[in-house]
């Protein structure tokens, strides 16, 4: 069923004289309902508290579903860390190649995510949200039969073939959901891309618990069926429930002049786009690595599943406090600081560094560092949408659905630009030098952040 909303739940972002487009309140085009003749900021200085009792039934709507899908995806996207490097060995696939068949995800996600942005009013942010969800689901159940595939380079190819058209629908779905998130909640952003993370958080934290548990009942095949199963499931859902664009896409309205690129003339977006690098490629570089560097303790699939939701585990918890904060207190670059600093702490003791014998390598180190870095990150990572977003007010971008767009396509590609080198870089060094010198290369990217703004 469709839902319909009345006028009063839209959201007011344009004054009364500046129509765009013929449909009005939708996510295809843009309403401008009652201002006073000039625009309104991007993200106003002042803002009513935030409070999901408060919102209109669009506004819940629009929040559940994406929260919803979310959450089964990253379920989907983080499974395979326990059981999958093991699993490739067997087909003689090295740990290089491990590492780019994590990173080669991310690495479609970077190119297609400006152009996808850029597009968006065009598309239709609905139709891109859904379509992205159905292949997601699908490609992962195809993933699930690659054990089939004879060793060598057969299944190594069809892994790559997988994985790449996987991620262009989670291009296409996190494109279009941050983009609806700004056009929705213009005045809380930040507090609201923090909730939404927890789901996020979730899903990545209960992923690999969930997917070596799978994985023991019911070999390789099992995780990838029943999370691909469901996140089709929740793509059904959200074709009856998101609410349906009304008129017609304006295929010309994008301001020629203005582009993904033309963001990077902030310094504002600069900085903050090297901090979600450093953040994504910290996070990234684990995937591969760290269940390797637990086979000291020789732990089950299990339990290195469960010590790989410490960091998301953490990072969903804390998401929603420091969002809040950094729409409330506007903090935005002081946090970004500390928390690239205390990261940057966190990898030097995760390696152990090498250059620092007196640190210990146990278990209970790395499960506490997990858990602060899960913190940490989360300082750094939850207003860099915000931020980017105050850096194209700062350019004279006009707040539009097309804005909204190119913020998300650039938000996304700096994000996965840093997943895709971690896993690949830190496959590498790990495989020449060891867990140790390769954790010290994230700690050196945050120091990076941090010294690129001095």
């Amino acid at each position: 069923m469709d839902i319909e909303y009345g006028d009063d739940e839209k959201t007011t972002l344009l004054p009364s004289n500046g129509n765009v487009g013929p449909g009005n309140g939708t996510y295809d085009t843009i309403s401008s309902p009652h201002e006073n003749g000039t625009a309104s900021a991007l993200l106003p200085k002042t803002a009513e508290e935030f409070s999901i009792r408060r919102l209109s039934g669009r506004k819940k709507v629009v929040f559940i579903v994406i929260g919803m899908v979310n959450f089964s995806a990253f379920i989907c996207f983080s499974l395979l860390a326990p059981f999958f490097p093991g699993e490739a060995k067997k087909k003689s696939a090295s740990e290089t190649t491990v590492g780019l068949i994590f990173s080669c995800f991310q690495l479609i996600i970077f190119i297609t995510s400006p152009i996808l942005g850029f597009f968006l009013t065009k598309i239709g942010a609905k139709f891109m949200f859904i379509s992205g969800v159905f292949v997601c689901g699908c490609c992962s159940i195809l993933f699930g039969v690659l054990d089939k595939c004879p060793p060598g380079d057969i299944f190594i190819a069809m892994c790559f073939l997988c994985r790449t058209i996987e991620a262009l629908g989670t291009s296409m779905f996190i494109t279009a959901s941050f983009a609806i998130m700004a056009f929705e909640f213009p005045n809380h952003v930040a507090t609201v891309f923090g909730a939404l993370e927890t789901f996020t958080g979730l899903g990545l934290m209960l992923g690999p618990p969930i997917g070596g548990a799978l994985y023991e009942l019911g070999g390789y095949g099992l995780p990838f069926w029943v999370l691909g199963s469901i996140l089709i499931t929740c793509g059904t859902v959200s074709l009856f429930l998101m609410p349906s664009p009304k008129g017609k896409c304006d295929w010309f309205r994008s301001n020629s002049e203005r582009s993904v690129l033309s963001l990077l003339r902030s310094p504002l977006v600069v900085v903050t786009g090297l901090a979600i690098f450093s953040a994504s490629y910290s996070l990234g570089f684990m995937d591969p690595t760290l269940a390797s560097h637990l086979d000291k303790f020789e732990l089950g699939s299990f339990y290195v599943g469960l010590i790989f939701l410490c960091t998301p585990g953490m990072y969903g918890l804390t998401a929603p406090l420091f969002g809040y904060i950094g729409d409330s207190k506007g903090w935005i670059g002081g946090m970004m600081m500390v928390g690239s600093i205390s990261s940057a702490l966190m990898f030097l003791l995760l390696g152990p560094a090498p250059f620092f014998p007196f640190i210990p390598y146990e278990l209970w180190l790395i499960i506490t560092t997990l858990l602060i870095f899960g913190i940490t990150v989360g300082v750094a990572f939850v207003t860099s949408f915000k931020a980017i977003l105050n850096g194209a007010k700062q350019l004279g971008y006009e707040e539009s659905l097309d804005t909204f767009g190119m913020v998300s396509g650039l938000y996304n590609s700096a994000y996965s630009l840093g997943a895709f080198v971690g896993p690949t870089v830190g496959g590498i060094i790990t495989d020449q030098y060891g867990f140790g010198w390769a954790a010290c290369l994230s700690s050196l990217i945050f120091i990076f952040t941090v010294g690129y703004v001095f």
